[in-house]
Parts: C-alpha cells; sequence; structure tokens
C-alpha cells in the first residue's frame, strides 16, 4: 500500500507488506461520553415515503407523490406507501389530486413536503374527518443518524421523524377543543443535536395545528468516510489513534465517536484491502461540522507480467482493477513503452473478479513493443464516478532485445542458449554467451528448477544490461516470479570462500563497479552456502544499477558475518523481496538482513520487503534487520512500507550478550539524512532489543508530520528492550511503539519507549504512542515512556500518549512516563501520561539535575501506583532549578501516606499556577513541609494556610476539584473532560500556549476559554 504521504509516483506498488503503518495522533480523542455504537456503514437509503389516511368515508382519493412520480388510490383509511423510495437528501412532496367521492369529502395533507433524513418518513397524515384535526409543524437542522422521536403528552402518542426539513405531523387525530404538548423524548444522535421546540403546547380551535417549529442543532459532529473503489476485503482506520471503523463497502461510513466543535481529529489508515493502495483527501484538522472525508482505494490488483520485471516484445498487459473500467479509461496514460509502427495500442476489456474489472493493453497485431527499459505510467478513470487511481502508478518493464534460455530439466551448456528448446543449464554460462550487451536490454529466462551458483566460477557474476528472470514454467510458457522456484543453491561452498572477507564475501550472486545499466534479479530462491567467515545472498560493490525485486534470499551461514544482502559503496533498490540475514555461528558475529557500508552518502530504494535479521547461534551475537556501518551517512527517505524484524537471540545462557535490533545505524554515519516512516519494526528477544539504534547524531526524523512507524520490542530481553535508542536528539514524529519486557533476577533490567542518552541535543517529540513495557530485576528495574538526558530549550515533548505497564525491582527501581535528567528549559506539553505501577517509585513525570526553567504546560498526568508510602509523585523534582508548572491537571492514584502531586526536594518553583491537584492530600510537599491546603487564591499552604508555599502570583489558582474526566483512574484511563466537568477547567483565562499542540487546534479554544490538561473541551461543563 501506498499512503498518502507517499502520493507520488514509484517504482513499484505491489507490496508484500499490505498496510501502512499508522500515523497515531496524540491529542487524543475529544468526544462526548453518551455516543452510539452504530454500524459503519451510513445508510442513505432508499427510504420508503408513506401515508396515513384517517377520517375516510368516500373512494376515489388519489394521492400524489412529486408531482406523478407515484399515485395511490385509497378507498379506505390505513397507511398507505408510494412504490419508489427515496434517498437521503432527495425532496419529497404529496399532493391531493381527486378527492372523495360518495359521500364529497375534502381532505387535507398536514407534514407532506420536506426532505429526506435518515429513514423512512412516516409523518405525513391525510385528514379527512371534518370534525378532527391533526397536529404538526415544520422542521429545520436534523441531520442525525438515528431519528428525532417526538411525544405528545395528551395522550402519550410518538412520532418518530427522518424528515430533514420541512414539514412534519402526528398521525393521529383530536377533536376541537383537545390540548397538547409536544416535547422531544429522544434527540437525535450522530450528529449528536440539540432540537429545540417552539410552539409547543396549546389548544385545537377547529383548525389543525401547522405552527410547531422545531429546530435542531449539532453539538458534536461525525467524522465521515466516503469510500470507493474497494474491490474486495476491508480498509480500517482510526481516528486520534483510538477509536477505528472497518470498511467493506463503498458509500458513506461514519466513525462511531462524534467530536465536538473545535476538538481536533486525525484520520490515518491502519490497513488496507489486499493489494489495494488507499490514500485519504485529507488526514487532521479542527472539528467546525460533519467532517467529510474520501477515501479513495481505486486500484491496479494484480498486473501480468509483474511490474518491474520482463515483457515480451508482442506481449499483453493485463491490468485488473478495484472498480469497473472501460475501454477508455487509461487513454490518458504516457511513458517509454511505445511501439515500432506507432499503430494505436489496443485496450480490451475482461472479467477477472467481477465484470469489466480488467483492462487488455497490447500492441496492434500487426505492431511490437520498442526494446529497452521501459515504463508506462497510468492515468486511469473509474468506470463508475470517474475516480483516478489513488496512487500514481509507474509500470517498468524490460522489453529484452536478445535472449538466452536456461533449465534444470532440459538445459545442457553446449546448447546455444537461443531459443527454449536449445536452454543452457547453468545461469553464467547463458550470461558469458552475450558477450556484453551494449543495448542494455538483454535478459536470461531461467525455468522452475535447482541451479548452483558456483558451477562454473566462483558465484554469479552479473553483468552490465544483462538481467536475470527466474520461475519460468517448463517450456518458458509463463513467467510465475512470485513462485520463486528457481532455486540458486550453493550446494558446495566454492574454495575462495574459505578467506572470504570484508570486502570480499562469500556469495551466491555479485555485482561490482562495471554494472553501470539497469540490470534486474527477479524470480528467484537465492539460498547462500554454509561455513565462510563472511557470507551473503547478493553481494554489491560500487553499483547503484541492480535492482533486486521478488525474491527469496538466505545469506546462509557465516562464522564471522552473515546478510542477506551486503553492499558496499552501492545504494540497493530492493522492492517485494523476503530477505533473511542467514545464520552466524561464532561468538562476536553479526547477523543481519541488508548490510551497507559506504564512504560516499547512499539513498537506498528499500520498500515493500519482508526483511529478517537472521539467527546466531553464539553468545556474543549480533543481529539487525537492516545496518548501515558507514563512514558517511545514509539517506532514509526511500527506506518505507517493509516489514523488518531482528530475530531472537540466546538471552539465558550465562555469559551471553546479544543485540536483537531491528534497525541500525553505526555511530560513524553523523550525515545520515530524510525521514524514516511506514515501516514496521519488530525487535527480537535477545539481552538488549531495540526496534530502532541511531548511534550518532544525524538529521533524520524518525516519523513524518503524516506516517510514523509502528515499533515493537522483544519480550523478557534480559538487560534492555527499548522502542529507540538514539545517541542524539531528533525529531520524532507519530510512530507506535508497543514495549516488550525486560527481567533478569540478578542484574538491573530496563526498558524504554524512546531512550536519547547523549547530552547537549535539541530533540522534537510529539504525537507519538508509547503503550505496555514491563521491567523486572533482582537488582534495579526501571520503565520509561520517554528517557532523555540534557536537552537544550529548544526541545519539546508534545502530544504524546503515553500508558506504561510495571517496573519491579530494588534500590532506585522505578515507573515513569517522562524522565529527564538534567533538561533546558524547554516545553513538555499536552501529553497524555497514564504512568504504571512499581514496587518502589511511581513517578509520572521525574526530573533530574541541573537545568534551566522547565516548561511544564497543558498536561494530564498520574502518578501511576508504588506499593511504599510516600514514593508516589505525580511530579517529582529534584533540581536547585525552577520549574514552570502551569495548567496541568495532576491525578495522584494512592491518596495515602506521604504520596503527593507535586514533590520538590530542592531548589526554588517559579510557578506552580491553574493546575488541577486531585485525589493528593498532600497537594505538594517541598522539603521539609507537606502542603495540605488549598488556601486563599488557590496556594497550597500548610498548617491552615500560615505557611504558604508561596505569596506572588505565581503560586495561585491552583485547584482540587474532581476533574470528572471520562475515566480518571482505570486499566485505560480516558482523560476527556465531560460536561460535569467543572468550568473552572475547560474554561480557564490563563492562556499560556497560544500555539498549542492539540492536534492542529489552538488554545484557547473555539469558546475563547483555555482547558487546562492535554485536551482542549469546548462543551457543556459544570458551574
Amino acid at each position: 500500500m501506498i499512503c498518502k504521504s507517499f502520493r507520488k509516483s514509484v517504482f513499484i506498488l505491489f507490496f508484500l507488506f499490505q498496510a501502512c503503518i499508522p500515523t497515531i495522533s496524540k491529542s487524543i480523542m475529544q468526544s462526548v461520553s453518551d455516543y452510539l455504537q452504530l454500524k459503519s456503514i451510513l445508510n442513505t437509503g432508499p427510504y420508503t415515503i408513506s401515508v396515513k389516511v384517517s377520517g375516510l368515508l368516500g373512494s376515489g382519493l388519489t394521492l400524489s407523490l412529486n408531482s406523478g412520480q407515484a399515485t395511490i388510490t385509497v378507498n379506505s383509511d390505513g397507511d398507505y406507501q408510494f412504490g419508489p423510495k427515496l434517498l437521503t437528501g432527495e425532496n419529497f412532496n404529496v399532493t391531493i389530486t381527486n378527492q372523495p367521492i360518495l359521500p364529497n369529502q375534502t381532505c387535507s395533507i398536514n407534514g407532506g413536503m420536506g426532505v429526506v433524513g435518515f429513514g423512512n418518513i412516516a409523518t405525513i397524515i391525510v385528514n379527512c374527518d371534518p370534525l378532527r384535526y391533526s397536529i404538526g409543524g415544520t422542521i429545520s437542522g436534523l441531520d442525525g443518524v438515528t431519528g428525532l422521536v417526538l411525544t405528545n403528552s395528551f395522550d402519550g402518542s410518538t412520532l418518530s421523524v427522518a424528515v430533514a426539513s420541512g414539514t412534519f405531523a402526528f398521525t393521529q387525530t383530536y377533536v376541537s377543543g383537545s390540548t397538547y404538548n409536544v416535547s422531544v423524548t429522544t434527540q437525535p444522535n450522530h450528529p449528536v443535536q440539540n432540537c429545540v421546540v417552539t410552539n409547543p403546547s396549546g389548544t385545537i380551535a377547529s383548525a389543525n395545528i401547522t405552527n410547531i417549529a422545531i429546530s435542531c442543532t449539532s453539538t458534536a459532529y461525525p467524522i465521515e468516510i466516503t469510500s470507493f473503489g474497494i474491490g474486495s476485503g476491508t480498509l480500517i482506520l482510526s481516528n486520534n489513534g483510538s477509536e477505528t471503523i472497518s470498511i467493506t463497502t463503498n458509500g458513506i461510513n461514519r466513525f462511531a465517536t462524534d467530536l465536538p466543535p473545535s476538538s481536533t481529529y486525525n484520520v490515518q489508515i491502519v490497513s488496507v484491502p489486499t493489494n489495494h493502495q488507499c490514500v485519504l483527501s485529507s488526514t487532521s484538522g479542527t472539528v467546525a461540522g460533519t467532517v467529510s472525508i474520501q477515501a479513495n482505494c481505486f486500484s491496479v490488483l494484480d498486473y501480468t507480467p509483474r511490474n518491474g520485471g520482463i515483457l515480451q516484445t508482442t506481449e499483453s498487459i493485463r491490468l485488473v482493477f478495484s472498480a469497473e473500467v472501460n475501454t477508455g479509461s487509461c487513454a490518458g496514460s504516457s511513458g517509454t513503452l511505445n511501439t515500432n509502427l506507432s499503430f494505436p495500442i489496443n485496450f480490451a476489456l475482461a472479467t477477472t473478479n467481477f465484470t469489466n474489472d480488467t483492462l487488455v493493453v497490447s500492441p496492434a497485431p500487426t505492431d511490437s513493443w520498442v526494446t529497452g527499459n521501459r515504463s508506462l505510467v497510468l492515468n486511469c478513470l473509474s468506470n463508475i464516478g470517474s475516480h483516478p487511481l489513488s496512487t500514481s502508478v509507474t509500470l517498468t518493464y524490460l522489453v529484452p532485445s536478445t535472449l538466452r534460455y536456461v533449465s534444470d530439466a532440459s538445459g545442457n551448456d553446449v546448447n546455444d542458449g537461443l531459443t527454449p528448446a536449445t536452454p543452457k543449464r547453468n545461469i553464467q554460462p547463458a550470461i558469458d554467451s552475450f558477450g556484453g550487451c551494449p543495448s542494455n536490454d538483454c535478459a536470461v529466462l531461467v525455468t522452475q528448477g535447482s541451479y548452483d551458483p558456483a558451477a562454473v566460477s566462483a558465484r554469479i557474476q552479473l553483468v552490465s544490461g544483462i538481467s536475470l528472470f527466474g520461475s519460468y514454467e517448463p517450456g518458458f510458457t509463463q513467467w510465475k516470479p512470485t513462485d520463486k522456484d528457481s532455486t540458486i543453491l550453493m550446494d558446495m561452498v566454492p574454495a575462495f570462500c574459505a578467506t572470504a572477507n570484508s570486502i570480499n564475501p562469500c556469495a551466491s550472486i555479485a555485482a561490482d563497479s562495471s554494472v553501470t545499466a539497469t540490470t534486474i534479479i527477479s524470480g528467484f530462491k537465492i539460498l547462500s552456502g554454509d561455513n565462510a567467515p563472511y557470507m551473503t545472498g547478493v553481494f554489491l560493490d560500487s553499483t547503484n544499477s541492480v535492482r533486486i525485486i521478488d525474491n527469496t534470499i538466505n545469506g546462509g551461514t557465516g562464522t564471522s558475518v552473515s546478510s542477506g544482502i551486503y553492499a558496499i559503496n552501492s545504494t540497493p533498490i530492493l522492492i517485494r523481496n523476503q530477505i533473511e540475514g542467514g545464520i552466524c555461528t561464532a561468538n562476536n558475529c553479526n547477523s543481519s538482513g541488508v548490510y551497507m557500508t559506504s564512504a560516499a552518502l547512499i539513498a537506498p530504494f528499500i520498500v515493500g520487503n519482508t526483511i529478517d535479521s537472521g539467527k546466531g547461534a553464539g553468545t556474543q551475537v549480533t543481529s539487525r534487520g537492516i545496518f548501515y556501518n558507514g563512514s558517511v551517512g545514509l539517506d532514509v527517505t526511500n527506506i518505507r512500507l517493509n516489514q523488518i524484524t531482528s530475530l531472537p537471540l540466546d538471552n539465558t545462557t550465562a555469559g551471553t550478550s546479544t543485540l536483537s535490533i531491528a534497525f541500525d545505524i553505526s555511530s560513524l554515519s553523523n550525515s545520515s539524512t530524510g525521514v524514516l516512516a511506514g515501516n514496521q519494526l519488530v525487535a527480537g528477544t535477545a539481552n538488549t532489543s531495540i526496534g530502532i539504534r541511531i548511534q550518532s547524531p544525524t538529521g533524520i526524523q524518525i516519523g513524518s508530520a503524516l506516517q510514523g512507524n509502528s515499533i515493537t520490542t522483544g519480550s523478557a530481553a534480559s538487560f534492555k528492550s527499548n522502542g529507540m535508542l538514539l545517541n542524539s536528539g531528533h525529531t520524532i514524529r507519530n510512530n507506535y511503539i508497543y514495549l516488550g519486557s525486560a527481567t533478569n533476577a540478578s542484574f538491573p533490567t530496563a526498558t524504554n519507549g524512546i531512550e536519547i542518552s547523549s547530552g547537549g541535543v535539541t530533540a522534537i517529540i510529539e504525537r507519538n504512542t508509547i503503550i505496555g513495557g514491563n521491567a523486572t530485576s533482582g537488582a534495579k528495574a526501571t520503565l520509561y515512556g520517554i528517557n532523555a538526558t540534557s536537552f537544550t530549550a529548544t526541545s519539546s515533548i508534545s502530544g504524546n500518549y503515553i500508558r506504561l505497564g510495571s517496573a519491579n525491582g530494588t534500590g532506585a527501581s522505578m515507573v515513569s512516563g517522562i524522565y529527564l535528567q538534567s533538561p533546558n528549559g524547554f516545553l513538555i506539553a499536552n501529553n497524555w501520561i497514564q504512568n504504571g505501577s512499581s514496587n518502589v517509585y511511581a513517578r509520572g513525570i521525574d526530573i533530574t539535575g541541573v537545568f534551566s526553567p522547565l516548561k511544564i504546560y497543558h498536561n494530564t498526568v498520574s502518578s501511576g501506583t508504588s506499593s511504599v508510602s510516600g514514593n508516589e509523585a505525580v511530579l517529582q523534582i529534584n533540581s536547585n532549578s525552577s520549574v514552570l508548572v502551569e495548567n496541568n491537571i495532576f491525578l495522584l492514584n494512592d491518596n495515602a501516606g506521604n504520596n503527593a502531586c507535586i514533590v520538590d526536594l530542592v531548589g526554588p518553583q517559579t510557578s506552580i499556577r491553574f493546575n488541577v491537584l486531585y485525589n493528593c492530600s498532600n497537594l505538594v510537599y517541598k522539603t521539609p513541609l507537606y502542603y495540605t491546603d488549598l488556601c486563599a487564591g488557590g496556594v497550597p499552604g500548610s498548617l491552615s494556610c500560615i505557611t504558604p508555599l508561596g505569596l506572588s502570583a505565581n503560586f495561585g489558582d491552583n485547584l482540587t476539584l474532581d476533574p470528572n474526566l471520562g475515566l480518571n483512574f482505570g486499566v485505560v484511563a480516558n482523560y476527556i473532560p465531560t460536561t460535569a466537568t467543572s468550568c473552572l477547567i475547560t474554561k480557564s483565562t490563563n492562556n499560556i500556549i497560544a500555539d498549542s499542540y492539540n492536534g492542529v487546534g489552538t488554545r484557547p479554544g473555539g469558546d475563547g476559554f483555555v482547558s487546562l490538561g492535554a485536551i482542549e473541551y469546548n462543551l457543556t461543563c459544570t458551574p
């Protein structure tokens, strides 16, 4: 899948990893507490139009819908339904075209005109009794999917209204002199609305009542997704990193939760239907009404031949789409895929999964494709709705000028290899038989079977412009690269491999600096051999022209190093491969799925691969999914949409020191740059398990403003389990980190979501989700969401969602959402921290060391739980420096003993203002006093306010109110304010952050006030 952030022409579209990693907004979802859990698909009809006929004595009454669209002839009382059904938003107008006769009567209609909402229209009455009257009126603004229900208290009659705007009527009739009193008994929902009745009551005075007026206004609005191009399967979206919606059909869908005005939304793709690419028309913003987002999933589901592969000169291209197309759908396509005679290209329709979903593109019968490396940029529109492809698709093919054939079953190297009937037996002789390829468009076709790379020489040596295509059916009748049944198997390790080293490893396939033209390897299973010091599947040395597409690669077994891909001073182009680093067997050995080193900046294209690190049998082993070990930097921009896994290693044998790292950049690569986004990284169990490690100061951003990475750390690491371990500050955005655990009976353990270890750096950490984690030890055990040292004043930690597990050990064991050592005066704002538990210390935010004034604004934080009284604090400060603590909501989990909301061991506090300090008898501990009272002006004090914490304005306006959040405490807390939240909390005047990181929102909110805590809330509050 290609996410919106990558909406541009790319080399290939079918990825093994079929889900974009979501961007997770950490401005936590703001909503009302009582939302409807209804089906996500929004039913827009068609709906029925019905009338109630009352008091009819004659016959021949004729009713018309929409000036003759349909008619009904009625001869008796009852309920009647027009044949045609109408969609939401369509007008209806019911009129009488013939009054009844025998006897003659004059009938009237009440409620007969309006706009269809979300439901059947059954609020129309035709009354023919001259002594009885109806009750009705007008309605405006009804948008709720679940309808409005009215009640007339005179007789208890109820009426479900589905008229978006227009007229309505109860279907009962009443005699003159009857009273009526109409009220709303069920308000509409989705969007949440408040409907107000004007002229609700009165007495009938010989006339129909038509002046009841109902006006509906929305108090919360839905997030509406209009999907198209879904051929099969399920599209899953998330909003604000919390709620998800599953969409299986095209049309209008809504998240179950409506959001109040001025709240923020952040909709991202979690997963897409198989082989689809989906993009959203927008992803985030501020709610001002119903939010309408288009989800375009119109995609090319399949290509024959496989994209990136070989196209014979007269072969057709078969494109299977996710929606119906027509012969002109792709007429606007362009590129270098042209024909020799320039006759018009033929487009023919076919059926694969449903009617007209397939387009067959062919040269004219007497024409052929021009040879060479060719591309076709598809510009296609769906037949219905003329929707464009969700992403720009570039088909890239080699149209070969010259071929050689290789077959396991029927080949012989004495053959010329020029025809399917005279194939060669081995791949290297077929390459050599070309004698070079000056036109750079030659190809070797290989049928299914087994091929020894060392059958002729030490390995298969690529030649510039001669590509290899495996997995042809016997007789070369069809190319099936996904079968990968042409196996390059190193049965016998060549003799030179005994001395293989870091600059000349043992490899099944190799390319060197002489490969300067595009050379493709596709459709193979590449299995390297056993027991060389350096063993790899494919070795690239000083070349940027090898494209490795649709292969399975295993690095074999190396005693010092094993790797699937080993690249020196090269730019690997890896697409849709399954790569495994093999096995390294000796102590101190290294296994990597992809190993790169370079003396110049490189920008590899690594997209849509499944990359495993390989395994290690020693006790001092490092296993990495991707490892860059260059002396100059790496541009990570085009490393995306991969599933990167470092496999488990021994972490139980005494004396082991193993590292399992999904993505690793060495300490010499300072000039590395780019944005690493859209990958799924999983770190295996080892002594140390790390999702992403960057060992030098770089310009790399981990995650973008639109898309992050999904990172899972190993369970039961015996020393450390980290989502990220960075040696300097970076910009880290929108990543989803699932923490594992670290367990050791004797030695210290640590689990960190994000750890930045060096000092004096700038870091931007925003909108990340960090969940879970455990640390257990017979010594010190620590669990930190964010663990950082010496951030500069231009750093910030904003809008993150942190929910932690437990840390249990001895000594200074601790669980803390944010743990900072010697920070400068930067901003910590709008974070939602639900801290975990510890048998020693639990601190929501813990700060230590010397620093300049640190700004802690607008956070909602719980202390977590400690089994030791006095060791539980929401904010712990251990410094001689001052801290600005304003507009936060602090929740103490256990109001017992010496636990406190704020613990300040030494030094001045410049500001403790406008905070909510809840469930803490000890509001502030300032050595040596506990401040237990909230004195006049909201100043913490002790001894019945004789000793206040501070006398200046910087120590005022704090509150001890129950914030009445969605769920103050619990397994998964909900820190969203509710209507029960005090207006003192949601309507503060202390506007200290003009550009709040509350999603994309700003403070103050739409009501002109500032909400304390992480959420800007603008709905009804409690005075």
